[in-house]
């Protein structure tokens, strides 16, 4: 059995060791861990909180809990459902994170006490006359300790990631604290037990990502990551409007600007199918997995840009090795962004 027929057993879980084909080539240094001193992120927001309006508005600083798990808390404190409770991104447990939350009909003052007796630390409370939403951000910003790294390589490797965008692939946190998300995924599509909404969403979508996965890996094992394809299906990067590649001579001046980029499937009935060899590769890696489009005729689906963009990168000189800086747009993975310059470092991230 050769590497590839390997990574395409479900049952192995490959993908919570997260290894994936890289797209830089150049010299790997430091290792990076799983521990909330080693690791930041904070929320770019979209736009200030307003000051007024039925909701109380506060940006936290929390640690050792996921968003979900902290949101929960805060709300039975409050006595207030899930629903009550809104938030933009959906951060990790083992990482320092900033973020923004609001909480409907609560007094914010009242609200701050909620999350500080849950261990967070409040940076801000006031009004908002909307409930924060998942992906209603502008960006998240991040701050990752090398340790051992070198400051000019993770400089370079930075520079040039900003050049030709972050391979776009799906963290192994998506995968769930065992690793088993994507299969019990694929039991419910074929007709397992049921569960509630919120966690069949998760386990399906996460299915979905490990066949994003592959497409991104095979695609940068073929040396076409900076390829336009006929039958590609585009992503504008302003506008998030998709069409299919039929003039590659014109699609690959805009994707070298980084106008558009290529995009990878998130199975369902209204993902938009690319066409020619492009379509005929991601029906291989759907039949390597032992997977049949059919199965994802009740999801939604949508395209995901198989790079993305990167900014704000810099390099901090420490003691301990060099912090990597560096912002991405919501729903890049910062593990996307570190492995590629890290020599090793965590297999994944509990969350």
């Amino acid at each position: 059995m050769n590497d590839l027929e390997e990574r395409n057993l479900l049952e192995k879980r490959p993908y919570v060791d997260f290894d994936y084909t890289r797209v830089l080539e150049l010299t790997r240094s430091g290792t990076w861990s799983v521990a909330v001193e080693d690791f930041f992120v904070e929320e770019v927001q979209l736009y200030p909180f307003c000051g007024e309006g039925e909701h109380a508005a506060l940006v936290v600083e929390k640690k050792g809990v996921t968003t979900r798990d902290l949101a929960k808390a805060v709300g039975a404190r409050l006595g207030v459902g899930p629903a009550a409770v809104g938030y933009a991104g959906m951060k990790d447990k083992a990482a320092t994170c900033v973020q923004a939350f609001t909480i409907t009909g609560a007094d914010e003052a009242v609200a701050a006490e909620a999350f500080v007796a849950e261990g967070a630390r409040v940076l801000t409370q006031t009004r908002h006359t909307n409930k924060l939403r998942l992906g209603h951000l502008a960006a998240n910003r991040f701050k990752v300790l090398l340790r051992g790294g070198d400051e000019e390589a993770a400089g370079q490797g930075l520079a040039k990631l900003a050049e030709v965008g972050v391979p776009n692939y799906f963290g192994p946190q998506r995968f769930g604290q065992s690793g088993d998300n994507a299969i019990a995924g694929l039991r419910l599509l074929q007709g397992g037990r049921r569960v509630g909404r919120w966690k069949r969403d998760l386990l399906i979508s996460a299915l979905q990502s490990v066949i994003f996965n592959e497409v991104l890996a095979r695609r940068i094992e073929a040396g076409e990551y900076l390829t336009a394809l006929s039958g590609d299906v585009m992503k504008k990067v302003d506008s998030g409007g998709v069409f299919v590649c039929e003039d590659e001579a014109v699609d690959q001046q805009r994707l070298d600007s980084f106008e558009i980029s290529p995009t990878g499937p998130m199975n369902g009935k209204k993902m938009v199918d690319p066409k020619g060899g492009c379509a005929e590769r991601e029906e291989a890696v759907l039949a390597d997995l032992g997977l049949e489009a059919q199965l994802f005729s009740r999801q939604t689906g949508t395209r995901r840009p198989l790079r993305s963009p990167l900014s704000g990168c810099e390099t901090l000189a420490d003691e301990a090795g060099v912090w990597l800086c560096f912002a991405c747009p919501p729903g890049v993975y910062a593990t996307s962004v570190v492995r590629e310059i890290a020599a090793s470092g965590a297999k994944r991230v509990v969350s």
